[in-house]
């Protein structure tokens, strides 16, 4: 009989040239569409099951947040994080270091698990943006990162999303509930002073790969 771990919500950011949302379905649905022009968050509802557990996941496909100025209740409502930026637009890797900067100063350390994704790496002709930079940028944080191609294949979205749902998992049986709520602390005053400086934190070494 599988065990069944209580609801994980998943927050999915970054720029809306990283194929965030491309990813997200990739995983959810194994099929590929390269364009999307959503306006708004969407949020997906998914079963999975693996390590002999059952989870209820939703993932929260989030929309020009920094427009918006909805970033705050996200960070709250989340208890896992997908950070994505394309490895083709340096822009997109600065605002994804923005974001784990954000993450990383507003929750509890250890409260969330926060996964780093660089997506587009079968775009090796356009790549901006190296792999041991995205390596460098997770060691900084504190995170795990992967390298993925929506475009082919969704055999690294799958491996990326459930090792963050396995994170989340983890914390969900360890931590009780009040400490998780406590975990998103004092967003508001964060988001005000965050972007623009760097964590100087030094983190131990998370996973990471390129698939």
């Amino acid at each position: 009989m599988k065990m069944t771990v209580n609801r994980i919500r998943v927050v999915v950011l970054g720029s809306p040239r990283s194929g965030k949302s491309a990813v997200v379905v990739r995983y959810l649905t194994k099929r590929y569409i390269g364009e999307y022009s959503s306006t708004g968050d969407f949020l997906y509802q998914h079963r999975v099951a693996f390590d002999g557990a059952v989870s209820e996941v939703e993932i929260l496909d989030t929309s020009n947040c920094a427009i918006r100025g909805c970033i705050g209740d996200h960070v709250r409502w989340g208890d896992a994080f997908a950070v994505v930026y394309s490895v083709c637009e340096r822009r997109s890797f600065l605002a994804a270091a923005e974001i784990l900067s954000l993450l990383v100063r507003s929750r509890l350390p250890g409260c969330a698990a926060i996964t780093l994704l660089g997506n587009k790496r079968d775009l090796e002709h356009a790549r901006e943006v190296h792999a041991e930079e995205g390596q460098e940028l997770s060691l900084r944080f504190g995170c795990q990162f992967y390298e993925v191609s929506a475009a082919e294949s969704s055999a690294g979205a799958a491996l990326a999303f459930h090792a963050l749902l396995r994170e989340a998992r983890a914390l969900a049986l360890l931590l009780p509930a009040p400490r998780r709520k406590l975990a998103a602390y004092s967003v508001s005053k964060v988001i005000g002073t965050i972007f623009g400086k760097n964590s100087k934190s030094v983190r131990k070494k998370r996973p990471s790969l390129s698939i």
